[in-house]
């Protein structure tokens, strides 16, 4: 231990050293004027000299000179905002306030809709796979499942509009369900890295990330307008679309569209040709209404449908057994209250009662000799009502206080059917489901975050929450047949801290705890969908519990802004599939266990400013993982990986160009049973890869975009570790965009 605590001060020593080189070497004097950071002793807020830091509106006209500051003040352009004009917003946001990432003391970021305009992705993994921290696994190319910090599936908690995504039924390890969503009617994505344990309860032990749809834009004026975004993507003669229309009528604003995707088999890099099994088609519908009762108070009413067909797992393809989702699909309907100046005690209160529906019909057929010689049919459907309440109180020079509670429920409905072709007539049984029917789990949790400035340079943010977990099921395990109803509980504390060590150059860190309940997939399931052999389910797991602790530097400078932090994650009674058995041997077993697990690493978002449209950009990820009970590397821990890029942006964001490296480390750290899993992890370990690639967009006119997507331009052969589909070979995505 003492030589991994070691190592990890030195990364950090290091590289807080080459952070901070940029912004502070030969800069002029500047000083960034922030409402929560107080003047020092020999200034004051309201000096008549005191210099500004501004964010212009995007149609100001800037200084075209090439002297990049004017006289004090330097003029950051629209399309590059400083962290802290990117707000979280409110209840319904991933901090459940209004922090923006500057204030924010732990490990955040936002995918703007700048951001995912350029990306352009094609569907929700593309939107995130090379931010800093977060690596996107794919069993089947329709499928994504982010790790962050080392972790997915149960451990990663996922929200739509601040609502839990995440339910009962998520699998260990990686699952698809973060593509059930449209990219298209996202407006941000909202990342915390680390526990989120405090404001979310089970389940954000890796982190958590929201997805924030788009709404109606308020102009206070009445308008109707629409919009489209068309794609081609010739990695696979596919083709991606939307359609959206709003408008906004006295104190009623909507929000609408519609959106449908074809992805044929993926062309690979090398020379290796189409992938087979990687081909599916999705439809999408939404419809946000805002109404507004008041300056300072509305509704929010939303639907949402998302459905996803033909969905291969392409790496049990690859072993002539066909597993296809048809249809996987999600609906959500909602209705929230916001009150933006409160009432008696609370000057915030967000209110929200939700509907979350999931449902997942497999298809699976086994290959004997070119036939088919079984066939099953799976479903299951979970349907999630859930109540969510938020307030806020100012306490003036004592902080805010943060507050609230939230109830989910759920129902699971599921069955399976098997028919038997070696008998003639074809056998046809109905059994158990991949879930037991009529299965429920219901979650509840109150939490407290109190934020204070405690001196002119220091400032916390502390929170407390208690939750309760219950369910039910039948469940069956060797001898043991009957009916269970398991509770958990726990409390959640964090403590993390901002120190100002000068102008621009925050120190952040803190200790926060996470705390995940053993789901229905744990403790009821039992499932057959693993690499190999069957996964039993295990009544008597208890709760994991993590203590996670970090630290790291925020730097924003007129010309430089970027966050290094360093982690370490302890996590006790961590629930873990273990091999029972040979791999090889059809009967194998995987056991859930808990175990005794840590993980370490580095992340690093730096950009520099070279004028007001070029920047030089990147990021570095490095994580550690390791099964202290099974004395061997933690299963599928993303490799080290980083971006290096240039770009240019018009000060509209309107138009770019972006030209970046993608670098991925070989990944040759492996569990038992990452080794036995040769379908999706070769021999040796997953091997890096470099993909060079190309962004660019140009404005026809005030109304239409046209952008081009360049990517793997040297036509590399590779693959995202862990995952059973191939990424794509050279190929472009091309763009056509008409705007209101």
């Amino acid at each position: 231990m003492t030589f991994y605590c070691a190592r990890r001060w030195s990364i950090l020593l290091a590289l807080a050293a080459f952070v901070a080189a940029p912004a502070i070497a030969d800069e002029p004097p500047a000083t960034v004027v922030d409402d929560d950071i107080a003047p020092t002793d020999d200034d004051t807020a309201d000096t008549d000299d005191a210099i500004e830091f501004r964010v212009p509106d995007p149609d100001d006209a800037l200084p075209l000179t090439g002297d990049f500051f004017e006289g004090d003040q330097f003029d950051l352009p629209f399309s590059y905002p400083s962290l802290a004009d990117q707000i979280f917003e409110g209840g319904g946001g991933l901090l459940r306030s209004n922090r923006s990432r500057w204030d924010e003391p732990r490990a955040v970021d936002i995918v703007n809709r700048q951001a995912l305009d350029e990306i352009g992705p094609i569907d929700m993994g593309q939107a995130l796979e090379q931010r800093e921290g977060v690596t996107i696994q794919r069993t089947g190319r329709g499928q994504s499942s982010p790790f962050i910090r080392g972790l997915t599936g149960q451990q990663v908690l996922i929200l739509v509009d601040g609502i839990r995504l995440s339910n009962a039924t998520f699998r260990a390890g990686p699952n698809q369900y973060f593509n059930l969503v449209d990219p298209n009617m996202v407006d941000r994505i909202e990342v915390l890295r680390g526990p989120g344990s405090v404001q979310w309860g089970s389940d954000a032990i890796g982190g958590v990330i929201n997805i924030v749809t788009r709404r109606a834009e308020f102009t206070g004026d009445s308008y109707l307008r629409g919009s489209t975004v068309q794609r081609f993507h010739t990695q696979d003669l596919g083709y991606t679309g939307r359609v959206n229309a709003e408008g906004w009528i006295e104190s009623a604003g909507v929000f609408a569209g519609a959106g449908y995707g074809n992805y044929n088999d993926v062309d690979r890099g090398g020379g290796a040709g189409r992938q087979p099994a990687t081909s599916f088609n999705q439809y999408s519908g939404d419809v946000k209404l805002n109404y507004t009762l008041s300056p300072s108070s509305e509704m929010i009413f939303a639907v949402q449908h998302f459905e996803q067909q033909d969905v291969f797992r392409t790496d049990r393809y690859e072993k002539g057994d066909e597993r296809i989702f048809d249809p996987q699909q999600r609906d959500l309907a909602y209705i929230r209250y916001n009150n933006y100046e409160g009432f008696g005690l609370c000057d915030s209160l967000t209110v929200t009662a939700s509907v979350n529906r999931m449902k997942e019909d497999q298809i699976r057929h086994n290959d004997n000799m070119g036939a088919w010689d079984e066939e099953s049919f799976r479903n299951f459907e979970n349907r999630q009502t859930g109540i969510n309440v938020v307030a806020t109180t100012d306490m003036n020079h004592a902080g805010q206080l943060m507050y609230g509670v939230d109830w989910y429920h759920e129902h699971v409905d599921s069955f399976r059917r098997d028919v038997d072709y070696t008998f003639s007539p074809p056998t046809d049984a109905v059994k158990a489901g991949p879930y037991p029917d009529d299965s429920w789990y219901t979650r509840f949790g109150a939490f407290l975050e109190w934020d204070v400035q405690l001196t002119e340079r220091l400032g916390a943010v502390t929170g407390v929450r208690y939750s309760y977990v219950a369910a039910g099921a039948d469940v069956t395990v060797g001898a043991l047949t009957g009916y269970i109803d398991p509770t958990y509980s726990d409390v959640s504390a964090s403590a993390n801290f901002r120190y100002d060590v000068a102008d621009g150059v925050r120190l952040v860190g803190g200790i926060a705890e996470g705390f995940r309940a053993p789901n229905l997939d744990d403790f009821a399931a039992t499932n057959d969908d693993t690499f190999a052999g069957t996964q039993i389910p295990n009544p008597s797991l208890r709760p994991e519990r993590s203590l996670n602790y970090e630290v790291g530097i925020k730097i924003e400078k007129p010309r430089y802004r970027g966050n290094l932090f360093v982690f370490w994650t302890d996590i006790r009674d961590h629930i873990l599939r273990q091999p029972d058995g040979d791999p090889l041997d059809p009967d194998f077993i995987l056991e859930r266990e808990n175990r005794d697990t840590y993980l370490n690493g580095v992340e690093y978002w730096g950009e520099f400013m070279l004028d007001h449209h070029w920047s030089a950009y990147g990021n570095f990820t490095y994580v550690y993982g390791h099964d202290q009970d099974g004395n061997e590397p933690l299963s599928r821990v993303n490799p080290t990986q980083g971006i290096a890029g240039l770009r240019w942006r018009s000060e509209s964001g309107q138009s770019w160009f972006d030209s970046y490296l993608w670098l991925v480390a070989k990944q040759d750290r492996l569990s038992a049973r990452d080794l036995a899993d040769t379908v999706r992890i070769p021999a040796g370990g997953t091997p890096g890869f470099i993909t060079l690639n190309f962004r660019a967009a140009h404005m026809i006119d005030d109304h239409q975009r046209i952008a081009v997507n360049f990517t793997n331009v040297t036509d590399e052969l590779y693959r995202v570790h862990g995952s059973g589909s191939d990424g794509p070979g050279i190929g472009a995505t091309l763009s056509y965009e008409w705007l209101h």
